[in-house]
């Protein structure tokens, strides 16, 4: 009887438990050992073996190819690069590229085919710009990263691209006065808000794939903080720049309000609550620099200012920390199931 009721406990029970102070840091961890299933352990641990050792045998061509690079002739380098794309691919069919193998393989040749283009690149001396590399690696790879279904592969491609989008604009779009460095910031916002959206759409229509947390998380992330630089500079006075202010605003509120109501997540209601707190500091230090400022003629009023700007920090602090705190509990379920 006192099995059949071990196994009916799950993490949401265990995490209501810890959170209520019921058992200890060591017995919590116990509780979620027993009660994961085994065949979970027995994936972290293929994934992580996979992960490392696909590391560090990049790692090992690319530093190969760093020290030897003198001594290598071209057609060597071409050719061990090569030949260690074809073998990653069909290595990758043969075990079939949607099994963990599989993906990290076509990951290795992902990573390989930027290496390639960057042999070609040195050897040749095109004197092309480098969002070429960029944008030629994001194409050339995408059917692998399509065929994965690995979330960890999407990573790495968006990555890229985000790379290369940067570069073409710093070397194209920017110089020739078509674009602005805060209007691709704000680009380069709503395109992750799209890869967000894009996520949630593909988990919603059943590629369980994407279903870890972090692909989430990061997606959150990088919506807003490709734009808080922008953000920062208006708060501070650098620029006039409200619209970057407007817009950061606007996806801070949209994402913590989809998240806490209609996608409960804690983890990006958590990134909200960080970003807002770090807003919020900003638009302290401001209103300290134009009422006492921070001038070193004037040693008392700076004094003053950063005293009150650290109890500003500390209070913002506290109070999103007791606010995330108040309300864990109606994540527990999220969490358990994570």
């Amino acid at each position: 009887m006192e099995d059949r009721q071990a196994e009916s406990v799950g993490l949401a029970e265990v995490n209501a438990l810890r959170r209520e102070g019921l058992v200890s840091v060591g017995q919590y961890l116990d509780a979620v050992y027993f009660c994961r299933k085994p065949d979970y352990w027995a994936r972290w641990a293929l994934w992580a073996l996979l992960a490392l050792g696909a590391g560090h045998l990049l790692a090992g061509v690319i530093y190969f190819f760093a020290y030897n690079w003198d001594d290598l002739t071209p057609l060597a380098k071409f050719a061990l690069l090569q030949g260690g794309i074809v073998f990653s691919v069909v290595l990758a069919l043969i075990v079939k590229p949607d099994r963990p193998a599989g993906q990290v393989l076509l990951i290795a040749a992902t990573v390989l085919v930027g290496a390639l283009l960057a042999v070609i690149g040195q050897v040749y001396q095109t004197g092309a710009d480098a969002y070429g590399l960029f944008v030629a690696w994001a194409l050339l790879v995408v059917p692998w990263a399509l065929a994965s279904r690995s979330a960890a592969h999407w990573l790495i491609w968006l990555v890229i691209a985000y790379v290369a989008a940067n570069l073409f604009a710093y070397q194209v779009l920017i110089p020739d006065e078509r674009l602005t460095s805060a209007q691709l910031n704000y680009a380069l916002s709503l395109a992750f808000a799209l890869v967000l959206f894009a996520r949630e759409s593909a988990l919603s229509a059943g590629m369980q794939w994407l279903g870890a947390v972090w692909t989430r998380a990061i997606p959150a992330i990088a919506v807003l903080l490709v734009i808080f630089f922008s953000t920062i500079s208006n708060v501070m006075g650098w620029d006039e720049d409200f619209f970057a202010t407007l817009i950061f605003l606007i996806l801070l509120g949209g994402m913590f309000a989809i998240y806490s109501r209609v996608l409960p997540d804690f983890s990006v209601v958590a990134i909200c609550v960080g970003f807002t707190s770090l807003f919020l500091m900003a638009v302290g230090s401001r209103v300290l620099k134009e009422t006492l400022g921070f001038h070193i003629d004037s040693i008392g009023s700076t004094i003053i200012s950063l005293l009150l700007l650290v109890l500003w920090c500390s209070a913002l602090t506290t109070v999103a920390v007791k606010f995330l705190a108040s309300i864990r509990g109606n994540f527990a379920k999220g969490d358990a199931d994570d």
